[in-house]
């Protein structure tokens, strides 16, 4: 527990300097995490044959996609064609193939895009961005405290065992309240209070459907955490993996509040 709240200690102060700050220093730090979840994704793989090659292009992608603003959907096109090209070119299908190649292009987009996304949102609005974190991180507390305390029906028992229905819902009302509380005094007065607040019980939910998702990849790997960058809360895709899903969210349904 005091390496946990050491680490958490840490990563605020790196970290809440640089959202308060925006500009290019968030760019660069969103770039490095973005780079950081590349390699957490890059080290699932139980191939250590995999050409050095493969992986300089995927970190090269992401950071283009996190960082640029401008001719996105050339930059997508090349995500596409190159993790492609480079099966061609290994021409080795014990080291890399064409299934390697799908599941790297697509971590890149996500990757790449989400990160890119968190620069946007905190350029445009720091208590948007705030508001999201506000939502995940409501969320994960109040659902921990609520299935530790009274918690009995599992939720996905064979993914997280220790998630219940009863944390669920209780993270899900205290995060969408008190995400929605805050979103409505410091940066809408004027929203419309129920699809405000329906909307935030969506990305709630989102945010817990995200930690099941990410939960499921580790599952299916055997490992605990993606990596150990933050000691006692795991990687970067461990400490994001409820925003990711969140900011999905953002992005599709803002136009409603």
């Amino acid at each position: 527990m005091k390496k946990r709240v050491i680490s958490a200690i840490v990563a605020l102060i790196i970290f809440i300097p640089l959202i308060i700050l925006g500009g290019i220093y968030f760019r660069v730090a969103a770039t490095v995490l973005a780079v950081f979840g590349m390699k957490e994704f890059l080290n699932l793989s139980k191939n250590d044959k995999r050409p050095l090659y493969v992986d300089l292009i995927c970190y090269a992608l992401v950071i283009l996609l996190t960082f640029v603003d401008k001719n996105r959907t050339s930059y997508y096109f090349i995500t596409l064609l190159l993790p492609a090209l480079a099966v061609i070119y290994c021409n080795n299908n014990k080291k890399y193939n064409a299934d390697d190649a799908f599941k790297l292009t697509a971590m890149i987009i996500v990757i790449g895009t989400i990160f890119h996304q968190f620069i946007v949102i905190r350029n445009n609005n720091i208590m948007i961005f705030i508001y999201l974190f506000i939502t995940t991180m409501i969320t994960d507390t109040y659902a921990h405290l609520g299935g530790t305390l009274i918690g009995k029906h599992k939720l996905a028992p064979l993914i997280s065992p220790n998630k219940t229905w009863e944390g669920s819902i209780i993270g899900g009302i205290f995060g969408t309240l008190c995400a929605s509380t805050f979103y409505y005094i410091f940066v809408n007065s004027n929203a419309n209070v129920l699809g405000l607040l329906v909307v935030t019980a969506f990305l709630s939910s989102l945010g817990q459907l995200g930690d099941l998702y990410f939960s499921a990849i580790k599952r299916n790997h055997n490992i605990k955490d993606f990596s150990n960058i933050m000691p006692g809360h795991g990687g970067v895709l461990d400490r994001l993996d409820s925003i990711i899903f969140v900011v999905i969210g953002y992005i599709l349904l803002s136009g409603i509040i």
